[in-house]
């Protein structure tokens, strides 16, 4: 049979199929003539609850919505009931795992489900595997990706694996990816006109905008952005009359569109259209001229060694380069790119289209520059703004709903409810000795007391709760100085005896391998303990896996120059308190953990305290008003809730 027919057939049977599962679906939601919403009786108040402030939300033409979600709501039920309105939706989660799971649970209500990843994952270069960073690739293969997320080998493929995935897209009702790939502003990610963007309440929007506006770049990056710009130079300077047909189609406000072949894995692709028609400036249109203009660009960036705003920032290169002009560095590229025909993969490649991204957001977000080599974006709402997407954003937030609202310039949503799936929340603000558990002021390094109560608490923990642990500090540093007391104590030995040990360090790859060991012990039955910071990439991946988390602090950020000025920004702006704000930061920490495990153990005595319990979902709030504090009531709590 030919590939046309073979699709035809899979598109028939899978349409088949989706009305045999529509006949049992497990959340069959119906709506009458009023569009009123008849919720079945088997859902539970607070996801009924959250159902209706979801179709609340869909009424109202916000850009951006916050809807406050309880913690472990069923994705299932999501599905149906946007099933039931007719609308795409995009549900972007905060991992791989997370995907598989509410995939699982949209397929059995009935719902299209398609997987989507981003080109570098779907594709089998392992060069481009190896390089892709931005993506923590090595991360999330090691969480266990499942049988429809991995591509199959290249001889097998009769299309690239990301093009298929696109057209299984435009014909699904719900599209499930990372979150990563709809908030990063370097992707070009094309949606249904008609769907709506809903996060998952374990995604920190807010934070995740912030962190993917930002660039870091280094001596060794733009050395290999050099380099390249180098090589594309004189590849030009052979191919005249392709760099001549590029000139005049962007002269005329257009771009050379990339080719139908992937570039990857040389098989049949899909075209990206470019949605930004704006004019490129005329002194980077020809290719020798713009790649000029880059290598000066690269040039001041190894110069610049001070802490500025991004608008001083601009005014240093007024004499030489144009907002506008860095602000066209991205397109200019890749139109460049598709005339030579180059392969954007790569370490040189994708150091140069760091720098591009560098120049074209030190423009478009308010940010600051740090030593001339860091970009540190300050507003997420801006961040959101520039990916300019048509399609209504909604954030479903468990924890601190009203400070994101704030934050993302919003509505502040109604308080959710709990559901009886949530997680067991026990705070702890006295350790076996009766004294005062606390990661203030680096007491956790400082304090040899400090480190014994917190590896008491971690072995009685480890020796209570069956399967997978994770425990998360507020530092790398609290980590290394913990795991360096509790080995002089014998904390460790008392671990180890009932569990495995593993911890992320630096290195992706010795990360990776690390995660891989803890869930191959989750999947054969032997407990693991992983040992991690609370900023590390591995959290969210660990979380998947773990039936238990203990956080050995609160997980408060560093302060830096540049949460100093994102915090005099908020306060001017949004007249919103930095006691507040840090709080908010430090729950929304919390938040995969309250939404994807069984129990949580919150183990410093700030977390009693109003400040930051105001800003936990109600039953957590509630344990931390009725909870003792002390560590042997958090021990008998967990051996009754795994008993």
């Amino acid at each position: 049979t030919t590939p046309s027919r073979r699709s035809d057939f899979c598109k028939l049977s899978a349409q088949r199929a989706r009305k045999r599962t529509l006949r049992k679906m497990a959340h069959p939601l119906e709506l009458d003539a009023a569009t009123t919403l008849s919720l079945p009786q088997a859902l539970e108040e607070a996801e009924a609850h959250y159902l209706r402030a979801l179709k609340a939300a869909l009424a109202r033409n916000d850009a951006v919505q916050v809807v406050a979600a309880p913690p472990n709501a069923d994705p299932g039920a999501v599905g149906a009931l946007f099933h039931a309105l007719r609308r795409p939706l995009v549900y972007a989660t905060d991992g791989t795992a997370s995907c598989a799971r509410a995939a699982s649970a949209m397929r059995s209500s009935g719902c299209g489900v398609v997987v989507l990843t981003s080109r570098r994952r779907a594709c089998t270069n392992e060069e481009v595997l190896s390089s892709a960073r931005s993506d923590f690739e090595v991360l999330r293969r090691a969480a266990g990706r499942k049988s429809e997320d991995v591509p199959v080998k290249r001889r097998k493929l009769d299309a690239c694996a990301y093009a298929r995935a696109k057209s299984d897209a435009d014909n699904a009702d719900v599209i499930i990816l990372d979150a990563r790939l709809i908030l990063d502003p370097r992707s070009r990610l094309a949606l249904p006109d008609k769907a709506v963007v809903l996060f998952d309440d374990a995604v920190d929007v807010e934070g995740l905008a912030r962190s993917l506006a930002s660039v870091r770049v280094d001596e060794a990056l733009l050395d290999r952005a050099d380099r390249e710009c180098a090589r594309l130079d004189r590849k030009a300077s052979k191919l005249e009359t392709e760099c001549n047909r590029d000139y005049v189609k962007v002269s005329q406000s257009k771009t050379t569109p990339p080719s139908s072949t992937c570039g990857v894995c040389g098989l049949d692709s899909v075209q990206d259209e470019d949605q930004d028609s704006t004019r490129i400036p005329g002194d980077c249109r020809r290719a020798h001229h713009f790649l000029r203009r880059v290598r000066t660009f690269i040039k001041h960036l190894k110069q610049s060694s001070k802490t500025c705003s991004a608008k001083a920032f601009l005014l240093e290169l007024a004499e030489t380069t144009s907002g506008e002009t860095l602000a066209a560095f991205p397109r200019r590229l890749a139109s460049l790119r598709n005339a030579l025909k180059c392969q954007g993969a790569g370490p040189k490649a994708l150091a140069l289209d760091e720098v591009c991204a560098f120049a074209r957001l030190v423009t478009r977000v308010p940010a600051l520059v740090v030593d001339g080599k860091r970009l540190e974006c300050l507003d997420a709402r801006r961040a959101l703004d520039e990916l300019r997407f048509t399609q209504p954003l909604i954030v479903a937030a468990t924890c601190a709903a009203e400070v994101v609202a704030k934050l993302l310039r919003c509505e502040p949503p109604e308080p959710a409810l709990a559901t009886a799936r949530s997680a067991l929340p026990v705070v702890v603000a006295r350790g076996a000795d009766q004294l005062s558990l606390t990661t203030a002021q680096g007491a956790l390094r400082n304090d040899p007391t400090q480190a014994r109560n917190y590896g008491t608490l971690v072995a009685d923990v480890a020796d209570s709760v069956p399967d997978n642990l994770v425990c998360v500090f507020p530092t790398a540093q609290d980590m290394e100085s913990a795991l360096v007391t509790w080995d002089s104590t014998g904390a460790m030995r008392k671990i180890l005896q009932k569990k495995l040990v593993t911890c992320a360090v630096g290195s992706e790859t010795e990360t990776s391998k690390a995660l891989e060991v803890f869930c191959r012990c989750a999947d054969r039955g032997r407990g693991c303990v992983f040992f991690c910071a609370a900023s590390s990439a591995a959290l969210s991946c660990a979380i998947g896996c773990a039936r238990t988390v203990i956080f050995a602090g609160v997980p408060l950020e560093p302060m830096s120059e540049a949460v100093r000025a994102r915090l005099d920004r908020a306060l001017c702006d949004l007249q919103l308190r930095e006691s507040d704000h840090l709080a908010a930061r430090a729950a929304l920490m919390t938040r995969g953990a309250l939404s994807r495990a069984e129990a949580v153990v919150l183990a410093d005595q700030r977390f009693a305290r109003a400040a930051h319990r105001n800003h936990l979902p109600k039953h957590a709030r509630d344990a931390a008003l009725r909870d003792g504090g002390s560590a042997d009531a958090a021990v008998s709590a967990l051996r009754a809730r795994f008993r």
